[in-house]
């Protein structure tokens, strides 16, 4: 499925390139593992590798959506819906599996409930949640970079791209 020089996601939805395959032992004998190198930073150091195996790759990573799917979910940002209020305890675990979908769309709804929920409780004079506000960030970064990776512009480029686009402010 997935071949040297391909860029995918992993389950957190960082983005790495697929920069080599070489035969490794992990213990269990030697075995073919995608050598991974981080599109970003992240936390990492500049010579951060991962590896994974090659038979569970698809299980294990994504690719990062094309162009043209780039352009169709950013267009389609101002005519989603928000998921339905949830109370805190529910909304976490719900968003939490929204987000290990992986599903695009979901994680962009996501991100608009969450946009509206903070609006309303600034408008309330209450605090956004640590979690919400964490998870938030995390979904906008997430966001910015596979776009950006997919539309080949600068992750900073993203969000105001977006605005131009749509008139969406997603911060």
């Amino acid at each position: 499925m997935f071949k040297i020089g391909d860029k995918v996601l992993d389950r957190n939805g960082r983005i790495f390139l697929i920069e080599c395959s070489e035969m490794k032992d992990f213990g269990n004998g030697d075995a073919p593992y995608f050598v991974l190198k981080p599109c970003f930073r992240y936390d990492f150091n500049d010579g951060y590798r991962t590896y994974v195996p090659e038979d569970r790759s698809a299980s294990l990573l994504r690719p990062v959506m094309e162009r043209e799917e780039a352009l169709e979910i950013i267009d389609s940002l101002p005519s989603l819906e928000t998921f339905p209020e949830v109370n805190p305890r529910e909304r976490k675990n719900f968003f939490t599996k929204v987000v290990s979908s992986g599903n695009r769309t979901d994680i962009c709804k996501v991100i608009k409930t969450l946009l509206a929920y903070r609006q309303e409780r600034l408008r309330r004079n209450k605090q956004f949640s640590d979690f919400d506000r964490r998870l938030l960030n995390s979904l906008i970064l997430l966001f910015t970079n596979e776009i950006s990776v997919a539309l080949e512009m600068e992750p900073e480029s993203v969000l105001p791209f977006v605005k131009e686009r749509t008139g969406l402010i997603l911060e």
